[in-house]
C-alpha cells in the first residue's frame, strides 16, 4: 500500500463514522486527503498528526450542486489532481410505513443518499478524465441496497439500491477513461455512535447480531476503511463496477 503516498484522496463525510476512519487510515499511508464537513472540525489536524502529506478540510453541503463543484475546484487548486474520491456522506433516519411516509422526507433521504453521489462523481470524474491517469471513484452503499430489511426504510433503501446502479452504469460508461468506480456495502459497523450498549462479549448481543451477521460480530470500522484503502490502490485495478459486501456474510443467508 505505499503506493498511495503523495496520492490526492477526497472523502466526503470525513468527520466521523467511516469517513473518519477511511481518512485517518489514508493519513497513516501517506496520501494527501482532502476530507468534507458542513461544519468546521480540527480534522486537518488529527490527519497530519498521524502522516497526511497533505491535509485539506472542505465545508459543503453535497446536495447543493455548486458547494460540490466548488469542492472539486478547491481540491485541484490545493492539489493540482484528484486521484480517488470515496463518496460516502449521506444521513440515516427511521422513516415510518410506505403509506405513511411524509413525501418531504423522501425527498431528502433520496437527495443526500443518491442524488449527493451523483453530483459529486459528476465532478470527480470530470476532473480525473482531465489527466493521464484516471482515477478512481469509490460509493459508499449498504446490505440494505440488495435487499429489503425491517430495520431500514423505504427511501433509505432505495437510494442504497440506487447508488449501487449509478456504480455499475457510471463504470462501463467510463471504463475506457483510465477511471475505476466501484462501491462498498457495509453491513451493521461498529463505530464510535453504534458502540455504546453493545457489549460484543455477551452471548445475547452475539445471537442478535448474528440474526444478521454470521460470524456474531459488528463489522470493525478499519475494516471499512482498509478496503476502501485497497480498492484506491493498482492492486485492484482489475476490480471495476463491483459492488463489494463487507458484511461478514450476511448477504449470503437466505
Amino acid at each position: 500500500m505505499n503506493e498511495m503516498k503523495d496520492k490526492v484522496v477526497l472523502i466526503t463525510g470525513a468527520t466521523s463514522g467511516i469517513g473518519f476512519a477511511t481518512a485517518m487510515y489514508l493519513a497513516k499511508l501517506g496520501a494527501n486527503v482532502v476530507g468534507t464537513a458542513r461544519h468546521e472540525t480540527d480534522l486537518v489536524t488529527e490527519l497530519k498528526k498521524v502522516g497526511a502529506r497533505g491535509a485539506l478540510l472542505l465545508q459543503a453541503d453535497m446536495t447543493q450542486e455548486d458547494e460540490v463543484r466548488n469542492m472539486i475546484n478547491e481540491t485541484i487548486e490545493a492539489f493540482g489532481q484528484l486521484d480517488c474520491a470515496f463518496n460516502n456522506a449521506g444521513i440515516f433516519i427511521h422513516e415510518a410505513s410506505l403509506e405513511e411516509h411524509l413525501t418531504d422526507t423522501w425527498h431528502d433521504v433520496i437527495t443526500s443518499n443518491l442524488t449527493s453521489i451523483y453530483l459529486c462523481m459528476k465532478y470527480e470524474i470530470n476532473a480525473m478524465r482531465r489527466t493521464e491517469h484516471g482515477g478512481v471513484v469509490i460509493n459508499n452503499a449498504s446490505v440494505v441496497g440488495h435487499r429489503g430489511s425491517a430495520a431500514s426504510g423505504i427511501a433509505y433503501t432505495t437510494a442504497k439500491h440506487g447508488v449501487i446502479g449509478l456504480t455499475r452504469q457510471a463504470a462501463i460508461t467510463y471504463a475506457t477513461s483510465g477511471i475505476r468506480i466501484n462501491a462498498i456495502s457495509p453491513g451493521p459497523t461498529l463505530t464510535p455512535a453504534t458502540s455504546p450498549g453493545i457489549d460484543l462479549k455477551d452471548s445475547a448481543s452475539r445471537a442478535k447480531i448474528g440474526q444478521l451477521n454470521p460470524t456474531e460480530q459488528m463489522v470493525p470500522i478499519e475494516t471499512i476503511a482498509a478496503t476502501v484503502a485497497f480498492l484506491c490502490s493498482d492492486q485492484a485495478k482489475g476490480i471495476n463496477g463491483h459492488d463489494i459486501p463487507i458484511d461478514g456474510g450476511q448477504l449470503a443467508k437466505l
